[in-house]
Order: structure tokens, then C-alpha cells, then sequence
């Protein structure tokens, strides 16, 4: 008997598993499609609820419109960047791609993580993303959240394999290089 039941609690929690549906892209980062250099608020949202390591953010500068994210460089935090140079470079490319996606309006992007610093134009980074993603929203269609919304679920995953990829990540910093900060 006692095998009977643990059998029927094991398939109903598979069962329940199986069909539970994660949250839908529009669900999760609906709010901050959009986002205005201007909003502090949702920029600084968009910066730790949809960039990778958005907990070793330090702070954010949106001097000139660019949006500059400067992170923490204690200890903890330099070990999640700096884990590999895979990792860094990984998380630079799909923040900055992401970035691109809910900060339409900026004109570049920046990632300051201890002594390295990555600098891209919007301009530059929408051109490299067009050639990879034929579906990528068109100027003002990034204000649009049902058009972004539908790219977000038919491309994020292919944005982060793009970033995970070794060759890619020497073909996109052979264009957009990392530089030392002297401090």
C-alpha cells in the first residue's frame, strides 16, 4: 500500500511538473519595454530584473544618454565576473543586446566591471544585432511592447546562445573590443 501511494504522489507531482507553464516573457518584462533613459526608475529595474548579474550592480550613470552601468567590484562580485573570461564576455554581450532591446532611446551602451570597460553606440550594436535576428524591431517599434514582446520570445534564447558562443564572442569583441580603465 505504502508503495501504491508514493507511486500516485510521484506521477502526480510529474504530472504537475510537466504541465506547469513558466512565466511568459510579456509577464515577466512587460513593464519595462520601452524604457526611457530618462526613468531612472525602470531603467534601474531593467538593469537588475533583466541583465545578467544585476545584483553586482553598483550604479548606473546616463550621462550623454548612454547607459552606463558601472558594478561592484568587491570581492563576491568580481568572482562572478571574472569566474572566465567566458563568463565576462558572455554577460557583456547579452546585456548589452538586452539593453538594446528596452532602452531604445539610448545612444550607447557601457558596462564598467573593475578595470574593463565595454563601450558600444546603439547605432552600431542595432546594425550587429540586424545581421543576426531578422525579425529585430525597427526604430519606434522597440516602443511597441507587443512587436518587442514577440521578438523577446522568439529570439531571447538565440541572443543568449549568440552570447555563450566562443566564436561569436571573438567575431562581436574583434568589432566592439573591451578597454582597460586606468585607475
Amino acid at each position: 500500500m505504502h508503495r501504491k501511494m508514493t507511486l500516485l504522489v510521484l506521477i502526480m507531482i510529474l504530472l504537475t511538473a510537466c504541465t506547469a507553464k513558466a512565466p511568459d516573457v510579456q509577464d515577466v518584462w512587460e513593464p519595462y519595454i520601452g524604457t526611457c533613459v530618462g526613468d531612472n526608475g525602470n531603467v534601474s529595474a531593467v538593469a537588475n530584473n533583466v541583465l545578467d548579474l544585476g545584483d553586482t550592480i553598483d550604479h548606473f550613470d546616463l550621462r550623454g544618454e548612454v547607459l552606463h552601468i558601472i558594478y561592484r567590484s568587491d570581492n563576491e562580485s568580481l568572482k562572478k565576473w571574472f569566474d572566465t573570461a567566458r563568463t565576462m564576455k558572455e554577460t557583456i554581450i547579452y546585456n548589452a543586446m538586452m539593453a538594446a532591446v528596452f532602452v531604445p532611446n539610448a545612444y550607447g551602451y557601457a558596462f564598467s566591471i573593475d578595470d574593463v570597460l565595454f563601450e558600444v553606440t546603439r547605432e552600431a550594436l542595432i546594425t550587429e544585432m540586424s545581421a543576426l535576428f531578422e525579425t529585430i524591431p525597427q526604430e519606434n517599434e522597440f516602443f511597441d511592447k507587443a512587436i518587442v514582446s514577440k521578438f523577446l520570445q522568439l529570439q531571447e534564447h538565440e541572443i543568449r546562445k549568440y552570447a555563450k558562443d566562443i566564436t561569436y564572442q571573438k567575431s562581436f569583441f574583434s568589432k566592439f573590443p573591451l578597454s582597460k580603465i586606468e585607475k
